[in-house]
């Protein structure tokens, strides 16, 4: 029992300080969220473009966590970066290129999408020469309409100017320039993209490499240069007999910056396996991607990208997982602060121990100076008191609760103590004389 209230300064120290460190565990604990929502909305692009057949894909990989994602049609990249604007949808694929609000984050980088220029004669490299109402230029909200509306632009190509351009896009399009309908079709999409197969293996088409092309891409928004290898779609028909530069844009997985981390981890994951096995394109092994250009990346998934995934991962469920960053987060700093404090914690129970016997040699000190400087003038009474306050001193370091690693201190003021109670002691005897 004695040793348990000699302890009890420390303890109670520690508890208090466990305690506030608790607090601050419950109240982020009480923030977050924890469990991961059941259902995300994402503006896609109309059934059978690339973007739509992207969405589908997550959909059933979202799906075996029990989350349900809601697809949202679309025009596509244009009218995708309105619906984040609106917050009518969650995440979305949007172009390169394309400006997005400042609540929009960069979940990842996902690939590229090359501008694909199509034509009956792949001789016909210059858009001021493209003959008018004869040029499939992207639909309505679609990020091809936007590529080829800077395209008219900056060539000042009237083929691609509106109204002459034809507003089709997508399989649409195809159709239209294999059945002669058009001369020319642009696409700004994934070279995966289902309508492009045929383009690519028919014998009436070409690819067109613009006219220029550094200088256009140096004036084209989020765009870059890409080169298809000669022989990469069919090596024994040599498809395309020769390198092909292409202009290329970044497709952008992005979504809302109140995000779920879970929810995070999850897409993170759908990117992984939608998007891991590498292209056509030299530059498709850069991709998936953390870094997003022209919007903040969602740190929680650079992270992902860039250190991979946790290895509790397997062992823990994977909403959980996810918030431990969060956590630790705020825990980490706290147990940095506490880890001085703990140091601390034993020289100030040291302090405060010592202090039940130092405190007492002050007045024992007070007392040897009144001896020494006035003993031949101090009367027996006050000889007397001065010798009883000194007994009480004695009698309180006596019963003092101090461990015994302590206790030396205490004799050792007894023994100042006693030496000082002699000198009284003479004095007493000289007075009573």
């Amino acid at each position: 029992m004695k040793a348990l209230l000699r302890s009890l300064p420390i303890v109670l120290l520690g508890l208090l300080l466990l305690g506030l460190l608790a607090s601050a565990t419950g109240y982020v604990l009480r923030q977050l969220d924890l469990l991961p929502p059941t259902r995300v909305s994402m503006a896609a692009g109309a059934p059978g473009s690339a973007y739509h057949d992207t969405a589908v894909a997550y959909r059933a990989i979202l799906a075996r966590d029990g989350i349900d994602l809601e697809i949202i049609e679309s025009g596509g990249s244009v009218e995708n970066a309105g619906r984040l604007a609106g917050g009518s949808a969650d995440i979305a694929l949007v172009q390169g290129g394309i400006a997005l609000p400042e609540t929009v984050e960069g979940i990842a980088a996902v690939q590229l999408e090359p501008l694909w220029i199509f034509a009956r004669d792949a001789t016909a490299n210059n858009p001021r020469h493209w003959p008018e109402g004869r040029v499939a230029a992207g639909g309505e909200g679609s990020g091809t309409r936007l590529v080829a509306d800077t395209l008219a632009r900056i060539t000042g190509s009237s083929a691609l100017a509106r109204p002459g351009a034809e507003p089709l896009g997508g399989a649409r399009a195809g159709e239209a320039l294999l059945d002669g309908e058009v001369e020319l079709a642009l696409f700004v999409a994934p070279a995966g993209a289902g309508y492009l197969a045929p383009l690519l293996d028919a014998d009436g088409l070409g690819l067109v490499t613009l006219a220029h092309s550094e200088a256009v891409s140096l004036q084209l928004p989020g765009s870059r240069l890409v080169t298809l290898p000669s022989g990469i779609l069919d090596y024994a028909r040599s498809r395309p007999p020769a390198d092909v530069e292409l202009l290329a844009l970044e497709t952008r997985l992005v979504g809302q910056e109140n995000l779920h981390p879970a929810l995070v981890n999850r897409l993170v994951h759908a990117v992984l396996e939608v998007h891991g096995e590498p292209g056509i394109f030299p530059a498709d092994r850069n991709y998936p991607a953390a870094t997003t250009s022209g919007v903040e990346t969602n740190a929680y998934a650079a992270k992902l990208l860039q250190d991979g995934f946790s290895p509790l991962e397997p062992f823990l469920p994977y909403w959980i997982v996810a918030q431990l960053n969060r956590v630790l987060l705020v825990i980490l700093p706290a147990l940095l602060l506490l880890l001085p404090l703990l140091r601390v914690l034993p020289a100030l129970y040291g302090a405060i121990l010592n202090r039940r016997v130092y405190r007492h040699y002050a007045r024992v000190h007070e007392i040897d100076e009144e001896l020494v400087e006035k003993g031949s003038t101090l009367g027996a009474a006050r000889l007397r008191a001065l010798r009883e306050e000194m007994n009480a001193i004695e009698r309180k370091l006596l019963r003092a609760n101090l461990p015994n690693s302590y206790r030396k201190q205490a004799y050792t003021l007894l023994h100042h103590l006693d030496y000082v109670r002699k000198r009284g002691d003479e004095l007493l005897l000289d007075a009573d004389d």
